[in-house]
């Protein structure tokens, strides 16, 4: 998983950032909440871990922030001094997926992510659907109004991305970075697949929002 570590104590960042990298995660940091949602402007992560006590923006505006973004589907887990019970009401309030008090075991915080992980997993194994247009994930099928759609491996992914999200906007670089994580695609590659998809999907439901993304309309 790629994971974004918010905690504006650098050595506590840095020690967690090294147990996460052993277990084979990417990790990337910020010291404030302003600057974690400066940084899901210009990468996509899988899990964020966020303090609430920071300078500039707290954990419980960041989180609030995200929640009311484009990444809202991101899972978050709040790890803080904060041990009250309205302290940890005011977390999930603010939309936190977990709360876990200082001091933790590092292994107890793996479990957690594992959990979250695997809640993901099984929410895209389910069959997705908008606008007659489905994707059966167990038997990797695409289909519109029951026809099926020859689609390839890479067009597939598109669509499980805008089906996961729709009607919402996804951007490009979220595209991108769901169909080829960290391998930069190569120039126009991600405007061609969306120009053949389009040629394979009914007119007008895939919209294009020029700049900004992509999404599914139902017509």
């Amino acid at each position: 998983m790629r994971i974004l570590v918010t905690e504006d104590n650098h050595d506590a960042a840095a020690n967690l950032g090294d147990y996460l990298y052993l277990l084979g995660h990417e990790v990337d940091f910020a010291y404030n909440g302003a600057s974690a949602l400066d940084l899901l402007e210009r990468n996509r992560f899988d899990l964020i871990v966020l303090d609430i006590m920071m300078p500039v923006m707290d954990g419980l505006k960041a989180c609030d922030a995200i929640r009311s973004s484009e990444y809202s589907d991101i899972p978050i887990i709040f790890v803080t001094a904060r041990d009250t019970l309205e302290d940890k009401l005011a977390g999930f309030q603010a939309g936190a997926d977990d709360y876990l008090v200082k001091p933790y075991a590092f292994e107890e915080l793996s479990a957690r992510i594992k959990a979250l992980e695997s809640r993901v997993q099984r929410r895209y194994c389910q069959t997705l659907s908008y606008g007659g247009l489905a994707f059966d994930m167990s038997t990797d099928i695409v289909s519109y109004q029951g026809r099926l759609l020859p689609l390839d491996p890479i067009q597939k992914r598109i669509v499980r991305v805008l089906l996961s999200r729709a009607p919402s906007l996804v951007s490009s670089r979220d595209l991108a970075y769901e169909i080829w994580r960290d391998e930069e695609p190569e120039g126009s590659m991600l405007r061609t697949q969306i120009y053949r998809l389009r040629k394979l999907l009914p007119e007008g439901l895939l919209k294009t929002h020029r700049g900004r993304g992509y999404r599914l309309h139902d017509n």
